[in-house]
């Protein structure tokens, strides 16, 4: 099995292996997305595989993030970057919560990198490790706040 198939499994068992899994409906379309991130390792051209990798995997987090952030009855922001953000408002206990330095490392690790690619025409990522990295990251936002 290839380490971004296993990747995406992994992200998949912990999203399912979480508390709010059960509680809110929306979480099942984080799987979803997840298994979709799985299905698109195999498309051509190589820059459109990457660049769905990249969507899929975002998606997966902004609904992920809005899911926790209703949890603690917030009302999520738009965008990844604002919501990673919202995290540090939440108790230091509470599921979800990140420190300053946490959210802003992820804030340019992810949203910055996914903005660049969602938001500007002819942009795509321009290697497998580039994706590679940005997924993990997702992969390790995604570890911490569950």
């Amino acid at each position: 099995m290839s380490a971004r198939k296993s990747r995406h499994q992994l992200m998949q068992a912990l999203v399912r292996g979480s508390t709010i899994y059960l509680g809110d409906p929306d979480v099942a379309h984080v799987d979803t997305e997840l298994g979709e991130l799985g299905r698109c390792l195999r498309l051509q051209p190589p820059k459109r595989q990457r660049l769905l990798q990249v969507m899929h995997a975002s998606r997966a987090l902004d609904t992920l993030l809005s899911s926790i952030l209703k949890s603690h009855g917030v009302q999520p922001a738009h965008g990844i970057g604002k919501m990673l953000h919202q995290l540090k408002g939440l108790p230091p206990a509470a599921q979800g919560y990140l420190d300053h330095k946490t959210s802003t490392a992820f804030v340019s690790a992810i949203a910055h990198k996914r903005n660049r690619y969602a938001h500007r025409a002819n942009a795509f990522p321009t290697s497998n490790q580039e994706v590679d990295r940005l997924v993990a990251e997702i992969h390790a936002c995604m570890a911490m706040i569950l």
